[in-house]
């Protein structure tokens, strides 16, 4: 007779756990608060890439209170003295965000400027951004997006 109330109060009490961490017996109890492993509703972000590359730093999956994030394409190099970059809204309505580019050598900062763009509610806009200094684009290794507003 010990060893039947064993089994029925190991059974009773993996149903307790299971019931407080949100898994249940299918026998139409469902756990809705994010309990558990699975929950229906996403953590995640927008509907393209998190990943906000600024050439030689990477800010994935971070939260950010900017409006928009950027990605460098191709760096201002000797013949190009432009750069290009990916910038993408991360807002549900129409924005015109400064996104700051600087061009970076092995002595430090080369040239900094800064572009305009319009972006409509999530939109991703490919814009070329040319150095203000383009003499010394001899001496760029690397562009970094600063802080968008």
């Amino acid at each position: 007779m010990v060893a039947g109330r064993r089994i029925r109060f190991s059974a009773a009490l993996a149903v307790v756990v299971l019931s407080l961490t949100g898994f249940s017996s299918g026998h139409g109890k469902h756990s809705s608060g994010g309990h558990g492993c699975s929950s229906s509703k996403s953590h995640g972000s927008s509907n393209s890439s998190d990943s906000t590359s600024t050439s030689g730093s990477s800010s994935k999956n971070k939260k950010s209170d900017a409006p928009a994030h950027a990605t460098v394409v191709s760096c201002a190099a000797p013949g190009r003295t432009k750069a290009v970059l990916q910038v993408t809204s991360d807002l549900d309505s129409q924005r015109t965000v400064s996104v700051p580019l600087t061009f970076e050598g092995n002595a430090g900062v080369v040239d900094r400027t800064s572009v305009t763009v319009t972006l409509k509610p999530r939109e991703t806009q490919t814009v070329t951004v040319p150095m203000v200094n383009a003499g010394k684009v001899g001496d760029v290794q690397r562009c970094q997006v600063g802080k968008i507003t």
